[in-house]
């Protein structure tokens, strides 16, 4: 979950954000923070609903902390529209009519940074994995299950004892227990070698949600859920005691999930061992929590003190889209690039993500503005997985006519062609090309930008004293870019037509030149040249194209072999 620290003074009827907090508040007017925290709001309480009171997660887990988290950040910079939600705002529509004898508020979620400092703070500590599964409250009497609440807005829930009779991972009875037993725990779904650095939560949460909202719970069903006790609040004083009769009383898992810490360093030696781990249940990072803890106030609307939660690293992060702008490459084919808000993803800072095609950009229907999922693929590249909600001020995006754009556009450069012209003299440049050492898209660029080159093959006009005339081209790279060029000019024919951008279907013999293969005709690519009759209409046309013969003509002005 993205932490906000916020610290505020209040000053007769002012309210004074720290500069912490101020850094990201977006630069809204007043009726644009309106209409963005309503919409986001809006999209939480639907979020809210469809988990606690139909069992589906319509939202990963570590999305919908962000975008709560982001609300929160809003709503403490515009605190004359919206104050900022109490703690328990995220659980109120899970209300039952049952009272929790101990709160179930949640865990802060600290970073390592902050966690280092509440471990100095304290000792004593235990670990365990924070279980990606449903909470409940076990209340046993004389030994005897009596109740199974559940969290609902961590005060009050419903009673789900029905479920619990059915489900064979809680146990209905407890041996030589004590008058009362208050357990608290996961329901989680039971998984086989789960490896969350791999495979995620896996909707986990939401199925075990699912199967606790219908109204009756088969046997088969209840098999597939499993229990892990991590609170007896009215339990013994100490964690190893705890763990101990929590074993003897058959519930072992708390034993085997708990290890003793001291330090940060092995917090994390257990959250990443735990991460990349085998284990029976989806987990979402991991819970620090002292030994010894004072419950003062067993009905505390506040998460407590002496438990803290430091998270997995996130599998997607939230983001606002800042732009799209198109990249146009040498065949034409144009790719929408996302610009974003910076994220941090693998220890990877996300500026911007490429959407691949016109297409996916025209489904997706984007706008600036809008708060989108981003994920790392299998290679580390970030991707623009879904919207996760959009923003009310839509900005509609126009992007390059399509049709302008293909394999034989762009030869000159203008305006809507300096993408297109630019990787057209990089790709004739390239080391599998024509070679050109040294000369790369930027000095393309510069060479462009001073009008040297207007056409595809002004460069082999140029001489070392022209480019000497321009800023930072001294005599000495100026020589070695003239030199570049003057070698380009003895490459083989074969690489030359590659290096215009021939078809690649185009494989000419040793005694092709240019003048021989433009007298083809379709029939004869495909007769003579065995090429399909798509892929000889695109020989015959571009040989055809007047760019192309321009250029072609030109090569030859040059003594360019085969031209």
């Amino acid at each position: 979950m993205l932490r906000f620290i916020t610290i505020a003074l209040t000053i007769g009827s002012s309210l004074l954000i720290s500069p912490a907090v101020l850094a990201h508040c977006p630069a809204w007017t007043h009726e644009q923070a309106q209409q963005e925290i309503h919409t986001l709001s809006q999209h939480i309480a639907a979020w809210d609903h469809s988990y606690h009171s139909e069992g589906q997660a319509t939202i990963a887990d570590e999305l919908y902390d962000q975008a709560r988290a982001q609300l929160h950040t809003w709503r403490t910079c515009f605190t004359d529209l919206a104050p900022p939600e109490p703690a328990t705002a995220a659980l109120q529509t899970a209300r039952g009519s049952m009272d929790l004898p101990f709160s179930q508020m949640g865990l802060k979620k600290l970073s390592e940074r902050e966690l280092q400092q509440w471990m100095s703070q304290r000792d004593g500590l235990w670990i365990q994995p924070k279980v990606d599964g449903v909470a409940v409250t076990l209340i046993y009497k004389n030994g005897v299950l009596q109740q199974m609440l559940s969290r609902g807005n961590g005060l009050s829930g419903q009673n789900w004892l029905a479920h619990a009779q059915v489900i064979a991972a809680i146990p209905k009875q407890l041996p030589n227990a004590a008058a009362q037993v208050t357990l608290q725990g996961e329901l989680y779904l039971r998984q086989n070698q789960h490896i969350q650095a791999q495979q995620g939560g896996n909707n986990a949460r939401s199925q075990v949600a699912g199967l606790l909202n219908r109204t009756t719970i088969s046997p088969t069903d209840g098999d597939k859920i499993g229990l892990l006790v991590w609170e007896w609040p009215d339990g013994p004083a100490t964690m190893p005691e705890r763990l101990s009769q929590l074993q003897q009383l058959g519930l072992a898992d708390s034993h085997n999930f708990s290890k003793p810490i001291a330090t940060l360093t092995e917090a994390k030696h257990w959250r990443e061992y735990w991460y990349h781990q085998p284990l029976p249940f989806a987990s979402d990072g991991v819970v620090i929590k002292q030994s010894q803890r004072r419950i003062n106030h067993p009905r505390s609307p506040y998460p407590p003190q002496w438990a803290v939660a430091l998270k997995y690293p996130l599998q997607q992060a939230l983001s606002t889209i800042t732009d799209v702008t198109f990249k146009i490459g040498r065949s034409g084919r144009i790719t929408p690039i996302v610009h974003l808000k910076a994220v941090s993803l693998d220890d990877k800072t996300i500026t911007k993500v490429s959407l691949g095609s016109l297409t996916r950009l025209k489904k997706l229907e984007l706008s600036v503005g809008d708060h989108v999922a981003i994920a790392l693929s299998g290679h580390a590249i970030p991707q623009l997985q879904a919207v996760v909600w959009r923003s009310p001020q839509r900005q509609t995006i126009q992007p390059p006519i399509a049709q302008h754009y293909h394999a034989l556009s762009c030869w000159q450069n203008s305006p809507e062609c300096q993408q297109q012209f630019l990787a057209r003299l990089t790709w004739l440049g390239h080391k599998n090309n024509l070679n050109m050492h040294g000369v790369g898209a930027h000095t393309w660029q510069a060479l462009i930008a001073a009008n040297y080159i207007t056409q595809l093959t002004d460069w082999l006009a140029l001489s070392a004293t022209d480019l000497e005339q321009l800023p930072s081209f001294a005599q000495k790279r100026s020589t070695r870019i003239i030199d570049a060029f003057t070698q380009a000019k003895y490459k083989p024919f074969s690489l030359w037509l590659k290096a215009l951008g021939a078809p690649p279907s185009i494989t000419p013999q040793a005694e092709d030149t240019w003048h021989t293969l433009a007298a083809l005709t379709a029939d004869d690519w495909q007769q003579q040249r065995y090429l399909s009759r798509s892929n000889a209409q695109r020989a015959q046309a571009f040989f055809q194209h007047p760019d192309v013969q321009h250029a072609a003509l030109t090569l030859q002005q040059h003594a360019v072999d085969g031209f």
